[in-house]
């Protein structure tokens, strides 16, 4: 081998070297010169150094920076770097270990306008499955949120939210109740679908709700029902519902109840003395329930076309910890949901995106079976009630269940 194929045959490595290191130049060069034309600059008078890119997901990209520059700063400058990324940014971040350490997301791709529900998206225990934002799958732990709300004008997607997680609950098999003063046609394909595997007791009430009465007696059982679960769990030395099932002295089956357009059993005026006083009763029902059933494994979620002040007060916004919020064109109906005005960005010609745990989230979308037929309630009698329940318990398990 002579000397001219020697050196032919070692300069790839060089060569390479030269060019790995002008693509690695690049980027960084432009941002130099990009912080220097803004004179974006820390306390030690230098620009911020470029650490790289990363993918987080389909829909985000992740650029890393080491600087002396304040967060706020950072924040003053965001619509210039959007500018010099040509794409909008998801948001900001400083590291909680090194606050020199800036983690900018940009978003790469946007969400998808529609996904639907597949079984398979299913969580285990006391998670549903929401939807997708730009960090990822969303998912509502009941255990650490026991009680919730979503709001969303009419056409928002609410209840078709509200369908995809009864129906999850009904997977899990769990006693689900829905109080719909709107005749309860949003849920007859659940209602059919939860008749498989029924595990009301007697006199608990049908699946769906539409009557005041009925949805007192409902509201008064799980009062009972609460207190008796709390004094088990006191009786065998545990706290909550996961720790007494996982204790194997006996099985309490948790409870979902959905109260849909929430205002149509809160904010009535009342005919007379006899339905004023039932109507006090609910509220009052619901409340103790939303406060005390923490632990018990019964669950709250609350459905809102309008939220006001008036109907969704101090106290029992507080124990509806878990929010979701569809558009609202209104900055004081946000403000009420979400103590922002984040749902007021939200694209209003797209059904289904709410702001979910602070995030954009477009919800999953559960079809409405072609079997399910509008007389399927006349033919089932009273919708269910009644009658014990036909198959053994699940194994119990950690994962099941209510709060912690």
């Amino acid at each position: 081998m002579n000397y001219l194929q020697m050196i032919v045959r070692w300069l790839w490595l060089p060569v390479l070297l030269s060019v790995v290191f002008v693509v690695m130049s690049v980027p960084q060069y432009r941002r130099k010169r990009f912080f220097s034309s803004i004179d974006f600059r820390g306390y030690d008078g230098k620009i911020p150094r470029y650490k790289g890119r990363y993918t987080e997901n389909a829909y985000l990209k992740r650029e890393k920076y080491i600087s002396k520059i304040p967060f706020s700063e950072w924040e003053r400058e965001k619509e210039e770097l959007e500018m010099f990324y040509k794409r909008k940014i998801y948001k900001l971040e400083q590291s909680k270990e090194n606050v020199r350490v800036m983690n900018v997301y940009l978003i790469e791709e946007a969400l998808p306008a529609f996904i639907q529900w597949d079984d398979s998206f299913m969580e285990e225990g006391a998670k549903f499955a929401i939807g997708k934002s730009h960090m990822g799958k969303v998912i509502w732990n009941s255990m650490t949120f026991p009680h919730g709300l979503i709001a969303g004008a009419t056409g928002s997607g609410k209840t078709g939210l509200l369908r995809n997680i009864i129906h999850q609950a009904i997977m899990k098999r769990w006693n689900v109740s829905v109080l719909d003063f709107k005749g309860g046609g949003d849920y007859v394909s659940e209602e059919q679908q939860a008749q498989k595997y029924r595990d009301l007791e007697r006199d608990y009430g049908p699946f769906i709700i539409s009557d005041p009465e009925e949805a007192r007696q409902l509201l008064l059982a799980l009062t009972i029902e609460v207190k008796s679960r709390l004094e088990a769990f006191k009786e065998v030395g545990v706290s909550n519902i996961t720790e007494y099932n996982a204790s194997r002295r006996g099985y309490f089956v948790p409870w979902f109840v959905v109260v849909d357009e929430a205002a149509e059993l809160l904010d009535v005026k009342p005919k007379d003395k006899a339905e004023k006083e039932m109507y006090a009763e609910i509220d009052h029902l619901l409340r103790t329930i939303a406060r005390t059933s923490r632990a018990a494994g019964v669950h709250i979620l609350m459905g809102f076309i309008r939220p006001s002040s008036d109907v969704l007060d101090g106290q029992i916004k507080n124990n509806l910890l878990w929010r979701v919020c569809g558009y609202f064109a209104d900055p004081a109906a946000s403000r009420i949901v979400l103590d922002n005005d984040q749902a007021t960005k939200l694209p209003p010609e797209i059904k289904g995106r709410f702001i979910v745990n602070g995030e954009e989230t477009q919800a999953y979308y559960l079809p409405i079976p072609e079997q399910g037929n509008e007389n399927f309630r006349d033919n089932c009698g009273d919708g269910g009630s009644g009658g014990e329940a036909e198959r053994e318990p699940p194994e119990p398990s950690a994962a099941e269940g209510g709060a912690t």
